[in-house]
């Protein structure tokens, strides 16, 4: 009986000192998620060093490679975003993160079994709805893996981490198509009459089964666990339309209740990406069309600007965010996102007088910097704007509005580009002229969201406290 009660007091108590010291499996899985991440830029990225070949083999126009290497990816990954937070709610997030992995893999091998432009723009839609489960599901997980003291920490840490995988992947992409040029002719299975395009995107799909494995190993913490199963309801295994109703309607409340954050936060984001696609997804063949930059040493040298600006951007986005948040508190977060977007103003700006690839590669590595150091608060600003057992979904919600701004962005860059082939340098002009004015209204509606925003994060962060 004493030993008994023994056992039940230590067992009691363990709990809460366990509690303090976050576990190895949990940053074992944070870099689970980092490498997925990682693969995961690979695969998008491989398409953008590739873009101009591709658009001289097919004999692409400009919009025609706008709407591939933007709007086809962006837009279905809109379309699958909140399906995919649906079911990370509901089942295993490391079931259905594993599935998306396999998905998009596939679907890059398809973009380089492509025989036409309108096979390959459905391939690498497709690629972008299996990597719309990413974030979504990383960003709910996250919480799931580290407690509430923590989340900041691991936060920043992923977002560092995904910061460099994406500089890597930059790098890594353009070795993939050295590696790829070099060994052709000695590949073996008759691989060799492939054009080195289409291998360069077999071999970026080969992790895929790894990544699987992986991802079946990612730990999440058993009392987060049984936080989101008591918010669900018993039965909600279910997939009935009954239970289907029940699910949307535990939803609607929190999005009208809070219908003003959300609205004016994902209309900010919306402008946001649209600036920054009209811009961005076009820059590497800016440096290939117009400085004639090789996509092999374009991508170690956006390797090298991405892995400096994380370098710096870093530091300043934890001792600029510990600072201000003394001085002006948590609307901190939010602030950083609006006033990138206003260093995006004025580096675009400057692109379009850059007369040289080391002009623009300076010009580019100052606005990455910017960027980098307000990624790194992003995913906490995004999870504040939920709370557990609505989080994947709502993140879903504010992911499919915003990513359509980066999916409509790219087409109409490229449709004005068709129309200034007169200019030597009017495709940097048109994602000048689209992309500004969009970043600009993007200041405006996240300016605007801030005092909203900072009801629906204690609101949030009152409910999660409640359900521990």
């Amino acid at each position: 009986m004493n030993t008994s009660t023994i056992l039940t007091s230590e067992g009691a108590a363990a709990p809460s000192s366990s509690q303090e010291r976050t576990p190895l499996r949990a940053w074992y899985s944070l870099a689970v998620l980092t490498i997925v991440t990682l693969i995961a830029f690979v695969d998008r990225n491989i398409l953008l060093l590739q873009a101009e070949t591709i658009r001289k083999v097919m004999s692409l126009s400009d919009l025609q490679l706008g709407l591939l290497q933007g709007t086809a990816v962006a837009a279905f990954a809109a379309l699958a975003t909140y399906p995919l937070g649906w079911l990370a709610d509901r089942y295993d997030r490391r079931i259905v993160l594993a599935g998306c992995a396999l998905f998009w893999s596939a679907a890059v091998v398809g973009c380089g079994m492509a025989q036409t432009y309108e096979q390959l723009l459905l391939a690498s839609a497709l690629v972008g709805a299996g990597e719309a489960g990413l974030v979504p599901i990383a960003y709910a997980m996250i919480p799931d893996m580290f407690a509430e003291k923590k989340r900041p920490i691991a936060n920043s840490v992923f977002a560092l981490a995904s910061m460099s995988a994406t500089s890597l992947a930059m790098a890594l992409c353009g070795q993939v198509i050295g590696m790829v040029e070099t060994l052709r002719a000695s590949l073996p299975f008759g691989l060799e009459v492939f054009e080195s395009w289409r291998l360069s995107f077999f071999a970026v799909a080969l992790p895929a089964p790894i990544l699987a494995v992986l991802i079946a190993t990612i730990y999440l913490r058993p009392g987060a666990r049984a936080a989101a199963a008591k918010a669900l309801h018993d039965k909600e295994r279910s997939v009935s339309v009954t239970r289907l109703s029940e699910n949307v309607a535990a939803l609607l409340p929190h999005l009208k209740q809070n219908r003003s954050t959300l609205l004016l936060f994902s209309g900010g984001m919306f402008a946001a990406l649209f600036g920054f696609a009209a811009i961005g997804n076009w820059l590497p063949v800016i440096y290939l069309r117009n400085y004639g930059v090789s996509a092999k040493d374009l991508g170690a040298a956006l390797g090298v600007i991405a892995l400096i600006a994380v370098a710096i951007g870093f530091p300043v986005s934890v001792y600029g965010t510990r600072y201000f948040r003394n001085r002006i508190g948590p609307g901190v977060n939010i602030r950083s996102l609006w006033l990138t977007c206003v260093f995006a103003i004025i580096a675009t700006a400057l692109m379009v007088f850059a007369t040289s690839s080391r002009q623009m590669f300076i010009i580019h590595g100052a606005y990455f910097v910017t960027l980098t150091a307000a990624l790194l608060v992003y995913p906490t600003t995004l999870q504040a704007l939920a709370p557990r057992h609505l989080r994947a979904r709502t993140v879903a919600i504010v992911g499919m509005i915003s990513s359509s701004g980066a999916a409509i962005a790219p087409p109409v860059t490229g449709f004005v580009s068709d129309h200034m082939k007169g200019n030597p340098n009017g495709l940097m002009l048109a994602a000048a002229m689209v992309s500004i004015p969009a970043l600009a209204l993007a200041v405006f509606l996240m300016a605007k969201c801030e005092r909203h925003y900072l009801i629906t994060a204690e609101a949030s962060r009152l409910s999660d406290a409640d359900s521990e």
